[in-house]
């Protein structure tokens, strides 16, 4: 029936079509990064690591990060003579970190044009500087320092320290007491020994020995007073 074939013939057709776009869709797309299907545009970074200027640096100690616009991260580690790759690099501005232990790597940002898949670099914290992306070469910029030293003994840091401030000061009084004794006659020295003899233990204070010998001591010199007021009114009297 040559209706029945005409049918079959476009159903044939339309599966064939459907097979062929099929096989676009995925050469356009393909899995990478953790299985997940981004653009076919893949490009590759290049570049190296001045190990010259870390002094016992392993490339093995050395990673590299490349955190993409979409969130993921690609790592590598530089091989033996510094160089590294990232592969299958979207286009789009990406932000590469250096690790290194004992030294410091400013963070880039790069730009892979959609186009060619050339790389322009900048510095992620100033961007009005542009780095060469034709070899592009990481280097440290400084060291890192993960501990603060200890500083050394001064007169500076003695002086900051209220324990040796107390200490100093007793030293003092033990060293100028005898010579203040020396020159007090023998008189105000007897009055200062009395009253350092009247002072309260720690015992008394705590007993309340104390209170009770000072209210005392009010009490009597009250009635002194007392008795001195009254002498001269009959002083008076008379």
């Amino acid at each position: 029936d040559p209706v029945a074939m005409s049918g079959r013939t476009l159903a044939a057709a339309a599966l064939l079509l459907a097979c062929v776009g099929a096989v676009a869709a995925v050469g356009e797309l393909k899995a990478v990064d953790y299985g997940e299907v981004v653009a076919a545009e893949h490009y590759k970074v290049v570049g190296g690591v001045a190990m010259g200027l870390m002094p016992g640096m392993r490339t093995s100690d050395v990673k590299i990060t490349l955190v993409i616009n979409g969130g993921q991260k690609i790592a590598t580690r530089p091989r033996p003579d510094g160089h590294f790759a990232l592969l299958d690099v979207p286009p789009g501005i990406h932000l590469l970190d250096t690790f290194a232990l004992g030294y410091t790597f400013p963070p880039l940002r790069l730009t892979v044009s959609a186009a060619d898949g050339k790389i322009a670099a900048e510095y992620a914290e100033d961007a009005s500087e542009w780095v060469s992306a034709a070899p592009l070469v990481l280097k440290p910029v400084s060291t890192a320092d993960y501990y603060e030293p200890r500083a050394g003994l001064s007169l500076t840091t003695l002086l900051k320290n209220p324990m040796f401030i107390l200490v100093a000061i007793t030293v003092l009084m033990a060293w100028l007491a005898p010579k203040l004794i020396e020159g007090m006659d023998a008189e105000a020295l007897q009055e200062m020994q009395d009253q350092m003899a009247n002072q309260p233990t720690m015992e008394d204070l705590f007993s309340g020995k104390a209170f009770k010998d000072a209210a005392a001591e009010e009490e009597r010199k009250s009635n002194k007073a007392m008795t001195g007021k009254e002498a001269r009114a009959e002083k008076r009297n008379q």
